[in-house]
């Protein structure tokens, strides 16, 4: 009896586990038996590339040990030997290869028919090489394959390059040239029959130059020097023409590498993919090339962050999956899934045919599974509809929730409307230690002058925003913003500007003098060293204003109208009314948070205005809210600990109302 148990292969015979006797005949058939049908699924059903060298070595160790656990002794002895010897090893590492997998010179659908037809060699003989090498059970043997299988790749690139379009123009632009240099006669033209072949010449030349160009850099780049020629690797997916037919599977876990790293590439990512982003990780154009790889009706699954469905550089993907049929997307949010990176994964299940109309979605919640991954998931999904899917961005709820959302929308405006823009960023300094003070120092500087005042701060970060709560905190921004020291002193050069700006604020710049050298390297900064960045909103700090932070567990929605400055880890709307308020901090927001944030590790979600600018508010203003609102501000100025429950329920009550949501609506919302 033969069965897969927790990822391994099981084997028992008579009903025990199966071991190996050589002297058994009936247990060497079995032992014989399941070293060839490894041996056969190995040989010719898996493929890999990768661009690390360790990591193949690694891949084809593991495949050579999983051929091990089942290596027998042949029957028959050997002439000259009295002991029996174990099966030879085939060589199957010639299936997993070493490349830039999403890189190469020549494309999927490069034709072969030329190159064939010029060539000695054809498709099957490149396939009987590779089954001669495998089987090679001498270094000579498989050294003359090795030769055999260069000479027959290299033969075929030869003959795609020949038959490039870019080569083919090239020797027809080049042929022109020559023609119209060496055989047209320049005496006894015109002037205007100069100046035309001139101008024909100039531009033939230039057309030449750069068609030469680009194929030498193909051919030198060194963006190609790790290329993956799909066409010439793996005959095993090519037809008898040559044609890419491609694979039945395509399974991978694709590098996490962000856009940062790859600037050299971008320009050929964006000519090659149609997932291309500025700004998109690495993973988005695995997925797309993983896609072409895979021949019609085969079966695509990944594990990949689960970021695109949500940011703005997946965009160019989510459009490009909707028109395949998504089986499955397995979300498995904040769970530590890899030990050594916080990667937020989840796995993208796709059959490469015609989109339909719903597929399942899973959130996992735990990491253990008594009985395996697969029913886990099948008892926690949920059915998601494809028509409920927006390009702004992918929210994975069952329908009742999709319907839900779907009203909501209707009942309201897009928040970007709401607030017509007045949501803004917190300051980031690039050096805390210098603009960033505790109560003690602003003290102290405001005891040695007392001008100091005027440019010292209240200043927040995330952690202080807590809900209906006053902001309160015990940090202060010095506030030189950039354009201060020019509105102040003129054009002065920066010794004379810093000299002018000692007389003003001896205390502060005698402070900031300390930092000078670390403050001047940091990116963040003004014109002078001593200004913080160029920033066109200062003023709306000052203003009555809405604080949140960008992280938190629940909406946590504060007014402030002291003229509080905040760092980077929160946001500020410096347009709204109380009913907002209360419709910002109710279960309602709570919802739309839990269907449309990123959960990040921990249960905390991440409210940042790419998310949030599409969240439906309804724009009308009620007394009996905005008076519920009010009286929770009282009690929490009082006493920020103050049990505020009850007024806070009253008010969920109310925003239900404004949406015009039913019981059964209400109960999906607060999750009964």
């Amino acid at each position: 009896k033969v069965e897969v148990e927790n990822d391994e292969l099981l084997v028992t015979w008579h009903g025990d586990l199966f071991r190996y006797q050589m002297t058994d005949p009936e247990s060497c058939r079995i032992q014989e038996s399941l070293f060839h049908e490894k041996q056969t699924l190995i040989e010719n059903c898996l493929f890999g590339v990768d661009i690390n060298p360790k990591s193949v070595m690694i891949c084809r160790l593991r495949l050579w040990v999983e051929l091990l656990k089942n290596a027998y002794y042949k029957n028959q002895l050997p002439a000259g030997r009295t002991e029996r010897q174990l099966e030879t090893l085939p060589n199957i590492d010639i299936n997993i290869k070493c490349g830039n997998s999403l890189i190469s010179r020549f494309a999927l659908n490069a034709d072969l028919k030329e190159a064939l037809k010029r060539s000695k060699h054809t498709i099957d003989s490149y396939r009987d090489a590779i089954k001669v090498y495998r089987h090679a059970e001498t270094k000579d043997v498989r050294r003359e394959m090795e030769r055999l299988i260069g000479e027959i790749k290299t033969s075929f690139q030869s003959e795609i390059t020949r038959n490039d379009p870019k080569a083919v123009k090239l020797y027809k632009l080049a042929g022109e040239l020559t023609i119209l240099t060496t055989q047209t006669g320049l005496f006894g033209m015109t002037d205007t029959q100069k100046k035309d072949w001139t101008k024909q010449v100039d531009k033939l030349t230039a057309e030449v130059k750069k068609l030469e160009a680009d194929i030498e850099d193909i051919r030198s780049n060194k963006i190609y020097e790790n290329a993956f020629e799909w066409r010439f690797e793996f005959p095993e997916v090519l037809n008898d023409e040559g044609e890419f037919v491609g694979f039945d599977v395509v399974i991978g876990n694709p590098p996490y590498i962000r856009q940062e790293e790859l600037t050299e590439f971008k320009p050929l990512f964006q000519s090659t993919f149609s997932t291309f982003a500025g700004t998109a990780d690495l993973y988005v154009y695995f997925v797309e090339q993983g896609l072409r790889l895979l021949k019609p009706n085969g079966e695509f699954a990944f594990i990949l962050p689960n970021k695109w469905m949500r940011t703005g550089y997946g965009k160019a993907l989510r459009i490009y999956l909707k028109d395949v049929d998504i089986r499955q997307i397995s979300d498995f949010g904040d769970l530590p899934v890899f030990e050594e990176a916080t990667t937020y994964p989840c796995i993208l299940e796709i059959r490469k045919t015609e989109a339909t109309e719903s597929f399942l979605s899973s959130e996992v919640k735990s990491l253990q599974f008594p009985n395996g991954l697969e029913p886990y998931l099948s008892a926690n999904s949920t059915r998601v509809l494809t028509s409920g899917l927006k390009d702004a961005g992918w929210t994975l709820n069952d329908s009742s929730n999709h319907l839900i959302l779907e009203k909501l929308r209707l009942n309201g405006i897009p928040l970007k409307d709401y607030i017509e823009g007045n949501n803004f960023y917190g300051i980031k300094t690039g050096f805390n230690e210098a603009f960033v003070i505790n109560k003690e120092t602003r003290d102290r500087l405001i005891s040695e002058d007392s001008k100091s005042a005027e440019i010292i701060k209240p200043f927040l970060a995330g952690r202080d925003v807590k809900r209906f709560s006053p902001p309160l905190s015990d940090q202060f921004l010095i506030l030189l913003r950039n354009g201060d020291t020019r509105k102040w002193f003129g054009n002065k050069n920066e010794t004379d500007s810093w000299a002018l700006l000692q007389n003003k604020y001896p205390a502060i710049t005698a402070f900031l003098q300390k930092h000078e050298e670390k403050a001047r390297l940091r990116l963040d900064q003004g014109e002078f060293w001593w200004e913080l960045r160029a920033c066109a909103y200062y003023d709306e700090f000052e203003k009555g204003k809405i604080i949140y932070p960008n992280i938190c567990k629940q909406p946590e929605f504060t007014l402030d109208s002291t003229g509080v400055y905040t760092n980077q880890k929160c946001f500020i709307i410096t347009k709204f009314n109380k009913t907002f308020l209360g419709i910002l901090n109710s279960r309602l927001m709570l919802f739309l948070f839990k269907a449309h944030l990123p959960m990040l590790r921990g249960g905390f979600f991440e409210p940042s205005y790419l998310y949030f600018k599409d969240f439906p508010i309804v724009a009308k203003e009620s007394a009996e809210i905005e008076n519920l609102v009010d009286q929770i501000l009282l009690h929490k100025k009082a006493n920020p600990q103050a049990d505020t429950t009850e007024l806070e329920r009253q008010i969920d009550q109310l925003v239900y109302k404004l949406y015009d949501l039913t019981e059964e609506e209400i109960r999906v919302v607060e999750g009964e």
